[in-house]
């Protein structure tokens, strides 16, 4: 049978569009709702920005009101609203594949659609990974500069067996949730390493959720949130234990935005390479944006152009711009 290269198939615009398409697809995060798409965001990358000035106003403080009365010499005082800026800053990547790796078992009906999909996991991939880097520059900051009260945390490095009161459980599940009080109603999702999951499923907690036109498992739930596994999710090995740390989210925490890109693909021909052989090289580029609500990215430490994963998940890179209760987010570190 013979070989399909990728010269044969491989047609920009087609890739272009099938690949996006294939990359919001297999995005949990996205598909969950934890990340929405952002028009303000989008219109400033639209604009060839890579850092995006994101203004709002200040929920309006609860308190007791006025009462009226009838004396035309008392007039009230009104309020104010006050208002702050978070920032965003968007992240341009690039990822090259050999065409022979790619084209040696694109023998099916659709060989575009094979390559596609394939990049367009890849960055989902990487984009799960971003929010996840994200999430931890967020709780990095608030343990630095906010009183941890974002955080419910069992864990410890001590020696010995870890004991109940240090493993993921419907009770530490709930009390990272209260860190958020009364607005803890709104989280929708729990994200988790594999370890955790599978405490979970051993205590028999999780509720799965079929797709009615496979009979296939669609997802599973926790308390009436939708469960996402991602061992990209933290696993700290210390002196004794590891810790994990598992994230609640609301629908929403996240903005989520593309930016412009000049060339987002094309192919290179090397005809040296391979000793005369020649080959084929596929060059595919992207622009995204993922932004923690709540927050101002503030880039303090960052090298280049885009923040690489080590520098999204510093504390010096973050700041919360509202209160507490107006950040969709909630951790719990255990043990198992």
């Amino acid at each position: 049978m013979p070989v399909i290269q990728l010269a044969d198939v491989f047609t920009p615009l087609t890739f272009n569009r099938r690949a996006q398409e294939a990359q919001t697809r297999k995005n949990i995060f996205l598909n969950s709702g934890v990340a929405a798409p952002d028009p303000v965001i989008a219109q400033q990358l639209s604009g060839g920005a890579n850092i995006v000035e994101l203004p709002q106003f200040n929920a309006i403080t609860a308190g007791e009101p006025n009462y009226s009365n009838d004396d035309p010499t008392v007039f009230s005082t009104p309020a104010k609203i006050g208002k702050q800026k978070q920032k965003a800053r968007s992240a341009s990547r690039n990822k090259s594949w050999s065409a022979m790796d790619l084209a040696r078992d694109l023998t099916d009906a659709d060989p575009m659609g094979a390559i596609t999909d394939r990049a367009g996991f890849y960055w989902a991939t990487d984009d799960e990974k971003r929010l996840i880097q994200s999430a931890l520059g967020v709780l990095a900051d608030n343990v630095a500069n906010d009183g941890s009260d974002m955080l419910k945390n069992v864990a410890t490095d001590a020696v010995g067996a870890v004991v109940d009161a240090e493993r993921i459980s419907s009770t530490n599940i709930v009390l990272a949730a209260q860190t958020l009080g009364d607005h803890k109603q709104n989280l929708s999702v729990l994200a988790l390493h594999s370890v955790q999951h599978a405490r979970l499923q051993i205590q028999g907690l999780l509720v799965d959720n079929f797709d009615p036109a496979t009979g296939r498992l669609d997802y599973q739930t926790f308390l009436g949130h939708r469960v996402i596994v991602d061992d990209s999710m933290p696993a700290v090995a210390g002196a004794n234990r590891i810790t994990y740390t598992a994230i609640l989210f609301a629908a929403g925490a996240f903005g989520y935005a593309t930016g412009n890109v000049m060339t987002p693909s094309e192919l290179e021909r090397i005809p040296g390479s391979g000793n005369g052989g020649g080959q084929t090289v596929l060059h595919n580029r992207v622009n995204t944006c993922f932004h923690a609500n709540g927050f101002e990215f503030l880039s303090g430490s960052v090298a280049g152009v885009s923040p690489t994963y080590a520098e999204l998940a510093l504390a010096a890179n973050w700041n919360r711009v509202v209160a507490r209760k107006n950040v969709p987010i909630a951790f719990l570190k255990v043990n198992d």
